[in-house]
């Protein structure tokens, strides 16, 4: 068994089984299996530098981009920019870091070397608020764009949302 941690709960790895799991026993679904799979076949001993990049600086992000902004910008934004404190909350919730980037920010390892920073501004009468998530420079390595995509819109989005 190989032990994978994540937001929302470890998953195990049962290769003589074929099966991945949570520790509960439950399914995590083709979905999830599929990316923890990527994750794995991915993983080296290269180590997250500390360094964030936008989505638009992963090599093909400016094609998907209007997808992920829609699927995942917009969301953090519609439920965090207007009390970004809830963020700050939920993202400790999920076993992420608060650091102090736009109104508040959080640190979130998606995978053990895949660390995602989710940052949101408050906005005001004049000026909207926004959202952003950077990953670590070397998450590309791990996952392919396509990946980072889908795990960061329903993963990511999905275990906030559901921590506040």
């Amino acid at each position: 068994m190989v032990r994978v941690s994540m937001p929302g709960g470890d998953c195990l790895v049962g290769f003589e089984r074929r099966v991945i799991e949570r520790e509960s026993g439950e399914s995590v679904g083709p979905f999830l299996s599929v990316l923890v799979l990527h994750y794995l076949a991915g993983c080296s001993a290269l180590v997250p530098t500390g360094k964030v990049i936008t989505f638009r600086e992963v090599p093909g992000g400016d094609v998907y981009y209007p997808a992920f902004r829609s699927r995942t910008i917009e969301t953090i934004r519609a439920k965090f920019s207007s009390d970004p404190s809830l963020l700050r909350t939920a993202g400790e919730r999920i076993g992420g870091t608060a650091i102090k980037m736009g109104s508040a920010g959080v640190r979130i390892l998606l995978f053990p070397k895949i660390p995602v920073t989710v940052v949101v501004s408050e906005g005001d009468d004049e000026v909207p608020g926004s959202a952003n998530l950077l990953f670590d420079e070397t998450a590309p390595r791990f996952l392919p764009t396509e990946d980072l995509v889908v795990v960061v819109g329903s993963l990511i989005c999905s275990v906030l949302k559901k921590a506040v």
